[in-house]
């Protein structure tokens, strides 16, 4: 596991800012991009998707358009969805853009017409392997982005950002949460860099569910954090707490950024990360 977003002069990744049709982008994921950039001295491409299923719909003949009032309909026309697109994907880039400006990062921003998945494997396989895409509309139930779908199929990523409804900051202590003892240096490392840029502290959490491996893991990992005196540790017991409750830890510490495992035991599944993204109050960085 390379915990890692390629800089902007290797030409080999960068953080990739998902936006869509689907929604407004929430302002934290935005700048949940260009912290990371910030920190990994990466660039950012705002990648507008246009989902080619919304315009095989439109080219039905029965596919009505419904207002946002719901008082009026019309046929739907693949050329007018087309040019809304494009005025949307327009007035989005340029916010994005302007936020990279203001922040000294270097962005660009394109559109591709393709199922979500598919294109952003496509756009990750260009300039990879060391890319991490940050999904910019809010993770919440029945919204839900295929997560498994994505670490799956879009191999040219080392992790994928989310936020949750109640996202407010990237301010605040980076907490990285491990399991096994040959991730903690690499995700330390990452947490480091990233509080570099949010000027956080940096915390490691471990969770842990049997009590005799918990104390040989944590005997060792306070053995190598003896040279990362500013790295707050804690031991928190599974046997004794569910996720939900690590997530309202998460929440009264005010974490900026949390750095945990898809498919580990604070994250196995996206329903799971749902109910966390909707409960903590910074992104949640989940890597491989």
């Amino acid at each position: 596991m390379i915990m890692h977003v390629a800089q902007a002069d290797e030409q080999r990744g960068r953080v990739v800012l998902w936006l869509g049709a689907s929604g407004e982008p929430q302002e934290v994921a935005v700048d949940a991009a260009v912290c990371l950039a910030q920190a990994f001295q990466s660039e950012i491409e705002s990648l507008f998707i246009e989902d080619r299923q919304l315009f095989d719909l439109a080219e039905l003949p029965f596919a009505r358009e419904i207002s946002l009032s719901g008082r009026s309909t019309r046929a739907m026309s693949a050329n007018a969805l087309a040019q809304d697109m494009q005025s949307h994907a327009s007035a989005l880039h340029r916010r994005v853009l302007a936020r990279a400006r203001a922040a000294d990062v270097k962005a660009k921003a394109r559109v591709i017409r393709e199922e979500p998945v598919r294109a952003l494997a496509q756009a990750c396989a260009e300039n990879g392997p060391w890319n991490v895409v940050t999904v910019g509309t809010p993770l919440t139930r029945g919204t839900e982005a295929g997560l498994a779908d994505l670490f799956h199929s879009v191999i040219a990523t080392t992790g994928v950002v989310v936020t949750g409804p109640r996202a407010r900051r990237t301010q605040g202590p980076v907490i990285a949460v491990v399991e096994e003892l040959e991730r903690v240096v690499p995700m330390m490392r990452a947490a480091e860099r990233i509080a570099s840029a949010t000027g956080g502290e940096t915390q490691l959490w471990l969770l842990e569910q049997d009590q005799d491996r918990q104390d040989w893991i944590e005997g060792q990992i306070r053995l190598a954090l003896g040279s990362h005196s500013g790295v707050k540790f804690q031991v928190i017991d599974m046997m004794l707490n569910k996720r939900q409750d690590v997530a309202r830890m998460i929440r009264r510490e005010g974490a900026g950024f949390v750095i945990a495992r898809f498919g580990g035991l604070l994250a196995p599944d996206e329903v799971d990360v749902i109910q966390i993204a909707e409960t903590i109050e910074g992104p949640l960085f989940l890597v491989r």
